[in-house]
């Protein structure tokens, strides 16, 4: 019975003899596959090793010799090379339980294969691409880009995530699909995420975002990215206040008023059949605390968090088809991120919105609590000015180097002087 050291000099030789050219029947000359007995047995080379322990090595090194499994090369009585012998091969991938190269090269072919949707296809972008671009790997004579099980199941998240339709989040997705709460975020989250975006079409979407650089704009750009397939890290609400009327498919109605603020969630939105707003002005607000501070007349306030979703900004579109007559307007941080999210806005919705509290004036008003620029903002700061948007304000902030957020903007102008 083989015991453990010997198969682990075995698969050794077995994976080094995978690796060579005469594996794939391209080498013209003879190789020869060995290894030092420390590879096996590190004490072997000590000067003080155990004689006992060596001498039992060399025993077990001597069965596999006589079994006609190996060559042993020696100087004087000392080891000095395992070679494995050349006509052994079949039987290593016996003892060893393996299959030959080819072999697992086809049964992962056949894997791949499998995971490719013939039924809507288009509804599965990402999951054929992935699985088509590992067939490709394989075909090309290299291995997977991960290990099977691994493999499996980012294979199941991509097909749940883009056949998802209802609004989850990322802990319900970690269960249903992996039976683990955290193991998306421990270990999937960002892998998926590259996988959808390369092979999706998001980069008008991420327009600003620079997630090799700053861990913010990563996981900024993996909530956008999720955020498209309904997926979320917690409840995703649109909170609003001022004078409007919301009318459902099932026929109730809400009538709000500015001292009313309410919130949908993106689910409820879809059972929206009318939306009517009876101010003069809409205002997108980016930070609650300021949404919850801001009071304007005639100014019907949205707050959406951030970078907006393809449902919060079809809602905005309904009011805009809606209600041709009103004026948009959007209240942001002064730094780059505030206004990449009014040009995101103005992407998304096709809406001309308008910065309000974000020009030079206002940072000059408060310079006092203003902030210093980071790396990232001056990157974007510059890149924003070489596309020519909003050039004066970002100049004026490379110029301070200060930033400003906007909690401060709202606490101060509160109230409509």
């Amino acid at each position: 019975m083989m015991n453990e050291l010997q198969k682990s000099v075995l698969s050794l030789l077995l994976d080094q003899y995978e690796r060579s050219k005469t594996d794939e029947g391209e080498n013209k000359i003879a190789q020869t596959f060995g290894l030092s007995p420390s590879r096996v047995f590190p004490e072997y080379e000590w000067d003080f090793a155990d004689v006992d322990q060596i001498r039992d090595f060399e025993n077990q090194m001597k069965e596999l010799e006589n079994k006609g499994l190996i060559l042993i090369r020696r100087k004087g009585q000392v080891i000095r090379k395992l070679e494995a012998s050349q006509d052994a091969w079949p039987k290593y991938y016996e003892i060893l339980n393996r299959k030959d190269k080819r072999a697992r090269q086809q049964e992962e072919l056949d894997f791949y294969r499998s995971w490719e949707s013939n039924v809507f296809p288009q509804d599965h972008p990402a999951l054929n691409a992935f699985a088509r671009e590992q067939q490709d790997r394989l075909e090309s004579g290299k291995k997977a880009a991960f290990e099977r099980a691994e493999a499996e199941n980012i294979l199941k998240l991509l097909r749940f995530i883009e056949e998802n339709r209802d609004d989850i989040l990322e802990r319900e997705l970690s269960i249903a699909v992996l039976g683990d709460s955290k193991a998306w975020e421990g270990k999937y989250r960002t892998k998926v995420c590259g996988l959808l975006r390369r092979f999706g079409n998001f980069e008008e979407l991420l327009s600003g975002l620079n997630d090799k650089e700053s861990r913010e704009d990563k996981r900024e750009t993996e909530h956008i990215i999720l955020a498209e397939y309904h997926i979320f890290a917690n409840p995703s609400y649109v909170y609003f206040k001022g004078n409007g009327e919301f009318v459902f498919d099932d026929g109730r109605r809400l009538l709000l008023a500015p001292h009313m603020p309410a919130a949908f969630s993106t689910e409820t939105l879809k059972h929206l059949k009318e939306i009517h707003i009876l101010d003069q002005k809409v205002m997108t607000v980016e930070n609650l605390t300021s949404f919850n501070r801001m009071e304007r007349e005639n100014t019907f306030f949205v707050f959406l968090s951030g970078y907006h979703n393809s449902a919060k900004q079809l809602f905005l579109r309904r009011i805009w088809e809606g209600e041709p007559g009103l004026k948009w307007y959007h209240f942001g941080d002064i730094d780059p991120d505030g206004f990449y999210i009014v040009e995101h806005l103005k992407r998304g919705t096709g809406i001309d919105f308008q910065p309000v509290f974000m020009d030079t004036a206002c940072l000059k008003k408060y310079e006092a609590y203003g902030k210093p620029l980071e790396d990232n903002d001056i990157r974007k700061a510059k890149a924003m000015i070489q596309s020519g948007l909003h050039t004066e304000i970002m100049e004026y902030m490379l110029q301070t180097g200060k930033k400003l957020e906007q909690e401060i903007v709202s606490w101060m102008e509160r109230e409509e002087k």
